[in-house]
């Protein structure tokens, strides 16, 4: 039993043999076959090609939506910078102060007081003037023209001329100005001090996108600025604070600007004309 076992074996071990010779024989690289088999399942180059251009599209889509995205942005924040402007300028407080104007426009002596009033306009500044001699004298504040490389005066008749500085006080925000002319309108300034708290005033400018304008207020303080109760605006620097006697006896070049929660209105300040030298 085991020779016969044993020979049984071996004619196993041969057949097993001869088995693996023939598919050696059949197959001489059978590792190649097997090294296919693990490659076999790994996409071909073609298909990664294929997958990215398939998503160009949608991100070129992405793209497109974000860059419109950001257009849109951008011209929705110059729309409401601009509205915020022209709430600025025409907001109700504005078309109030216009009426008032208007109505005060009506008195002769005023129409008179407002063609002595000049616009001073240089390097996208504008501002607020006025004249004090028939040969062109100007008055103004010096913040007004501090910048300026050219300085242009217009008059209400029209009349478009060019200035040049002839006096400059700093310390007292004040600057002449000197324009070849004759015959031009005028104010006249008030001699010493005659004037005081509870006192009324004109007060003759261009505030905000506006021009010739005029409000009316009181004294409220008068020390060395004068505080007044008019309304005070951008564009009103340089403008003549004018008493009931039609003498200009102060000059606009700000306005305070109040705490909150204390319930004060804004003032206007002014450089009393006995403060400026050349003016008395």
């Amino acid at each position: 039993m085991i020779v016969i076992e044993g020979c049984f074996a071996l004619h196993l071990s041969q057949e097993k043999r001869t088995e693996e010779h023939m598919d050696n024989h059949n197959n001489p690289h059978p590792r190649e076959e097997e090294k296919k088999d693990v490659f076999s399942d790994e996409p071909d180059l073609e298909d990664f090609l294929s997958e990215e251009q398939e998503d160009a599209p949608a991100r070129k889509k992405a793209r497109s939506f974000f860059a419109k995205f950001m257009a849109y942005a951008i011209a929705l924040s110059l729309v409401i910078s601009v509205l915020a402007v022209w709430v600025r300028v025409f907001n109700m407080p504005s078309f109030s102060f216009l009426e008032k104007s208007n109505e005060l426009s009506k008195i002769e002596n005023i129409q008179n007081y407002k063609e002595a009033v000049v616009t001073i306009e240089g390097n996208g500044v504008k501002g607020t003037g006025f004249n004090i001699a028939e040969e062109g004298t100007i008055v103004t504040n010096y913040h007004v023209i501090e910048n300026m490389t050219s300085i242009t005066v217009i008059f209400p008749s029209g009349d478009i001329m060019q200035a040049t500085v002839t006096e400059q006080f700093p310390d007292l925000d004040i600057a002449m100005l000197q324009v070849e002319g004759t015959d031009l309108p005028y104010l006249e300034i008030k001699e010493g001090k005659g004037w005081g708290a509870g006192d009324p005033i004109y007060v003759i400018g261009n505030p905000l996108a506006y021009n010739q304008i005029v409000m009316e207020g009181d004294i409220s303080k008068s020390e060395d600025r004068l505080y007044l109760t008019a309304p005070i605006e951008k564009g009103n620097s340089g403008s003549p604070v004018i008493d009931s006697d039609g003498k200009v006896i102060g000059v606009v070049y700000a306005m305070t600007v109040p705490a909150i929660g204390r319930g004060k209105e804004p003032e206007g300040l002014a450089v009393p004309v006995n403060e400026i030298p050349v003016l008395q």
